[in-house]
Parts: structure tokens; C-alpha cells; sequence
């Protein structure tokens, strides 16, 4: 079953954000992390905003890949240049079917 990786992102230092972002792409990528979205400037409809400028939706085969990804030595080694680089709130979830109308 899938898993989604979102996260909702402040960049902090652009250099760091994007250095961080190219080695999470190569990291994910051996995960069979896939980017289902990218979305920046957002516009609230409902709640308030908590100041996020971004967010990254990621998929992966399944919740154990994902897990494996997130605590893999490879990750957790650019975990410092993301947080020097940005705010994230990272949320795991697996896919949900909604039930049949």
C-alpha cells in the first residue's frame, strides 16, 4: 500500500535548502521516492496559516520504505543541512481508500 511523505516547508538559508534538497533527491531515489507535488506560495481556504512557504509530496511503495528512507544513516546525514536550511513538518501517511458512496 503507498505511504505519502508531505511536508510543509519555510526556507530559512536558500544555499543549504538547495544543497539539502539535491543529496534528499539522490538519498529518496533509492527508496523509490517519487514526487507527486511541489506546491509554493500558498493560498489558505480554510484555518489559518501557520507561515509555511511550500509543500513537498512524496510517495513511496509503502510505509516501510518510507520508514526506511527517513532512519537510513544516508538520510539522517543531511538532516543537519536541512534543518540549517529550513523549518519542515514532515507527516507520514499510508493511502486510505474512501469508502464506496
Amino acid at each position: 500500500m503507498p505511504a505519502y511523505m508531505i511536508s510543509q516547508v519555510t526556507m530559512t538559508d536558500k544555499e543549504k535548502f538547495q544543497s539539502y534538497l539535491t543529496n534528499t533527491r539522490t538519498v529518496g531515489a533509492r527508496y523509490g521516492a517519487r514526487p507527486i507535488a511541489v506546491g509554493a506560495q500558498p493560498k489558505m481556504l480554510n484555518g489559518e496559516s501557520d507561515g509555511h512557504q511550500m509543500v513537498f509530496v512524496i510517495e513511496f511503495e509503502t510505509m516501510d520504505k518510507l520508514q526506511s528512507w527517513h532512519s537510513s544513516d544516508e538520510y539522517q546525514a543531511l538532516v543537519s543541512l536541512r534543518d540549517e536550511g529550513s523549518e519542515q513538518r514532515m507527516v507520514a501517511y499510508e493511502e486510505w481508500a474512501l469508502p464506496s458512496a
